[in-house]
């Protein structure tokens, strides 16, 4: 217990790293801790003002050397670290994970001995913590993640504004949020980019655009007026561009990504308790194929 009586806790993120190995079975890395004499799944604290999600990724890339894509949050187990000073509870959110360089050179080091790929059976039996088990059954109870679709909402716009509202710009504090999006939108790395009409929706999804270095192209399928003549144009949209695998990054007027993430939630069985969404905020949708398997705040 710290001095006001409530229990110390411990931010951490980590990954569970697949890939399709050469017998047609799916394997996951595994990282040594020579430390504490076991194999898991890596994983590492947040540091200050991180957000989980980049520590995740980091964490990933420093214990294993391989470059990582997150796709889908899987689960946040917790345990007790003892301390004479009081309890520490630690917890730990994970994300599947893909990679475009598995072999990627490994250097060991004092923290991390050793890496290896090994199948989901493999991996059953040489990951022996509970939070790891946890997060193998989190992992094996989905369908493999083919694509990723983030739908953004435009940031804050200028409130005063005398020329018509589709050409209504961010404000300032509405482009810092587009650049505090785009370093964790772009840890998706998005190939393909899109915008509603409005010149708001265009300026968040720039930023994101030019980190990854794909093509901003103009998509009337979420256009609002567009929506609210066919409500449904744009999720058959969305299930159109996961068709295409990898990721894509779409903004559109908060209706629309509202609606969008509520219809295609609905049609497919994933449970969405609220799909209201903010100046911006956005969703990140996980497909397998064209069917959706998962939905988070990013």
């Amino acid at each position: 217990m710290n001095g006001d009586g409530a229990q110390r806790q411990v931010a951490a993120a980590g990954g569970l790293l697949w890939r399709n190995g050469e017998r047609g079975l799916i394997e996951v890395v595994a990282v040594w801790r020579p430390k504490v004499g076991n194999w898991s799944l890596p994983k590492g604290k947040l540091d200050p003002g991180e957000h989980a999600l980049t520590a995740a990724c980091r964490e990933v890339e420093e214990e294993t050397g391989i470059p990582v894509i997150p796709q889908l949050w899987l689960c946040r187990s917790s345990y007790v670290l003892p301390n004479p000073e009081g309890d520490i509870l630690k917890y730990v959110d994970y994300w599947s994970m893909r990679t475009e360089k598995p072999d990627a050179a490994f250097t060991a080091d004092d923290e991390i001995g050793a890496r290896c790929w090994i199948t989901l059976a493999e991996a059953r039996e040489t990951l022996t913590r509970p939070r790891d088990q946890q997060v193998l059954k989190a992992f094996s109870a989905l369908p493999a993640v083919t694509a990723t679709v983030l739908l953004v909402v435009p940031a804050e716009t200028e409130r005063r504004w005398s020329g018509p509202e589709v050409t209504r710009p961010l404000s300032l504090r509405g482009q810092d949020q587009a650049v505090r999006l785009a370093a964790l939108a772009s840890l998706y790395r998005p190939d393909r980019a899109y915008s509603a009409t409005g010149r708001a929706s265009v300026q968040t999804v720039e930023p994101i655009a030019q980190a990854v270095r794909c093509r901003l192209s103009g998509d009337s399928a979420f256009d609002t007026d567009a929506h609210e003549r066919n409500p449904e144009r744009s999720s058959l949209r969305v299930r159109e561009l996961a068709g295409g695998g990898g990721a894509a990054i779409v903004c559109a007027e908060p209706e629309v990504v509202s609606d969008t993430v509520a219809i295609l939630a609905d049609e497919d069985g994933v449970e969405t308790p609220d799909v209201s969404t903010r100046a911006g905020e956005a969703w990140v949708l996980s497909l397998s194929g064209q069917k959706l398997v998962g939905v988070e705040r990013l």
